[in-house]
């Protein structure tokens, strides 16, 4: 499993266990939240993070033809808010809610679907 390497670590407020960190994927970067946080710029950490998903559904119908499927399943990340996100990935487990877009894993809750999804999530934790 790839790993994740913290590129930031801001604390939430000066006396705060929170954390605002940016980690990088081998392909971009996002910003999620971290508590308790004891993480440091330049560490290692496992590719595995929780998304609280707002909502997560197919990024096409099986009946689409397959150049608007293409267009539709293109990766993306994008950032919304604090913490939020917008994307679209693909479906690795759909019983355990596994994702993985841009190079990152993310366990998004209430996952209905298989192949690839798009999804919004409120908050992206470590």
């Amino acid at each position: 499993m790839e790993s994740l390497v913290v590129k930031k670590v801001q604390r939430v407020a000066a006396e705060s266990e929170s954390a605002e960190v940016t980690l990088a994927s081998s392909v971009a970067e996002l910003v999620a939240f971290c508590f308790p946080c004891d993480l440091v710029e330049g560490q290692v950490i496992p590719n595995m993070l929780h998304g609280m998903t707002q909502e997560a559904q197919a990024a096409y119908l099986n009946d689409w033809p397959d150049d608007l499927k293409a267009s539709a399943s293109v990766e993306r990340l994008e950032r919304v808010g604090t913490f939020g996100y917008v994307g679209c990935g693909k479906v690795l487990d759909q019983q355990s809610g596994m994702v993985e877009v841009l190079g990152f894993k993310l366990q998004l809750e209430n996952l209905s679907c298989n192949g690839v999804v798009e999804f919004k999530c409120t908050r992206i934790d470590i």
